[in-house]
């Protein structure tokens, strides 16, 4: 299986992190923006406006419970998948996960307790095929349940469209 590993530094986040308001202002979900060029630039912009302008790609955001909550709109896991990033969360909804998959976000869906295994500017390292999480600033190592292959694989993919496109010619073939 082709790695899928993420090392840098991290950016936590609490609980009940909204999909409208903190992941992506509601306006692109109404407008059914889709265009990562466009959601990169207000990705998380509700909890830290300067974020797209000093997250990289390869580093890690971490969140607490009730990740990506309320109305499930994909264009704030899409602002995070343009913003090159993986995700470590404790609880996410099912619509949300489904979301992250579809964007092809790198995700970490169920880390209990992971929000207090680092602070943000740790450095970390996320293999998210076996789950394993290193916090390498402090020296510390915990396992979360990865993700499913067959999830994994659209995730790697880049999500369902590259997923899709890849099913359907392998249809014509």
């Amino acid at each position: 299986m082709d790695q899928l590993i993420f090392k840098g530094p991290c950016w936590v986040f609490g609980d009940n992190i909204g999909n409208d308001g903190d992941l992506m202002p509601l306006r692109f979900a109404i407008g059914r923006e889709t265009r990562l060029e466009v959601l990169r630039e207000y990705a998380m912009t509700g909890l830290d406006p300067e974020l797209p302008k000093r997250i990289r790609p390869g580093d890690l955001v971490i969140g607490g419970r009730r990740f990506a909550q309320g109305n499930p709109h994909i264009q704030g896991l899409l602002g995070i998948r343009a913003l090159g990033v993986g995700l470590l969360v404790e609880s996410i909804q099912r619509g949300s996960l489904r979301n992250a998959v579809n964007a092809g976000v790198p995700i970490l869906p169920f880390c209990r307790g992971v929000s207090s295994e680092a602070t943000t500017g740790d450095v970390v390292e996320v293999d998210f095929c076996t789950g394993v999480f290193r916090n390498l600033s402090r020296g510390t190592e915990r396992k979360y349940e990865p993700l499913p292959k067959q999830l994994l694989d659209v995730v790697r993919i880049g999500g369902w469209e590259a997923n899709f496109r890849r099913r359907l010619a392998m249809v014509g073939n």
